[in-house]
């Protein structure tokens, strides 16, 4: 009997996959969680199967909330497979967050829409995380395979970065530099230019245009992140 747990903040969504699920034989559905009941799940030792949705775009933080629900099951010491399904299954930040916090497999929720699909890649799942379908949308922001995409959000919310970047008093500043080095600590960005190129100049941290820019291709919240007047 497999142990599922499904992961979705659209009630119809959650809830059909649920009905469908617990139609089978062979699987038995836990419970159905939006994300922020699934951050607040006690074991996750006891799931063999999470099916996390990846976006909610009514988030105002964050777009990609399924991103912190499959690092909290990683961080349980839990060995559930996670798969999971998205409308973004072409977006790079999502497929590169996902990577990062080590989901198995990757599905655009148009193709589980079958109820018999559903079943049989919950029983039987094939598709890993992908790649980026290009790979120097990454580069442009000045990720590399060094870079942490996830820990620089989490970051950035923490400290609630918006404030900072949207005040941009004196961006020389000694307290701005700091806050520039504090970030790439947890980022490992390479300085790139607004169109993809290293500068001219050595620089050694992200300038806050382009930390701006990031955060906005990360999280897909751009209102959140531009300096204020840009917007």
């Amino acid at each position: 009997m497999r142990r599922i747990m499904i992961v979705d903040d659209d009630d119809i969504s959650r809830h059909g996959l649920a009905v469908i699920l617990s139609s089978a034989p062979d699987v038995s559905v836990t419970a159905a969680l939006d994300h922020r009941q699934a951050l607040a799940w006690p074991d996750w030792r006891q799931i063999d199967v999470a099916l996390v949705d990846a976006a909610d775009e009514r988030r105002e933080d964050d777009h990609f909330p399924g991103v912190g629900v499959v690092e909290a099951i990683r961080a349980g010491g839990s060995r559930a497979t996670v798969i999971v399904l998205t409308g973004h299954f072409f977006d790079g930040a999502i497929r590169r967050r996902m990577k990062e916090a080590r989901a198995d497999y990757f599905y655009h929720r148009s193709e589980l829409s079958d109820a018999a699909v559903l079943l049989d890649t919950v029983r039987n799942p094939r598709r890993a995380v992908p790649d980026l379908t290009d790979p120097e949308e990454a580069i442009r922001h000045g990720v590399s395979r060094h870079s942490h995409v996830n820990r620089a959000v989490r970051h950035a919310l923490e400290r609630d970065l918006r404030a900072a970047i949207a005040e941009r008093q004196n961006p020389r500043s000694r307290g701005w530099e700091r806050l520039r080095r504090d970030f790439n600590q947890e980022a490992e960005l390479i300085a790139m230019t607004s169109d993809g190129r290293i500068p001219d100049r050595h620089q050694e941290l992200p300038s806050l245009p382009q930390i701006s820019r990031f955060l906005q291709w990360a999280t897909r919240v751009k209102t959140r992140w531009l300096p204020a007047g840009d917007g």
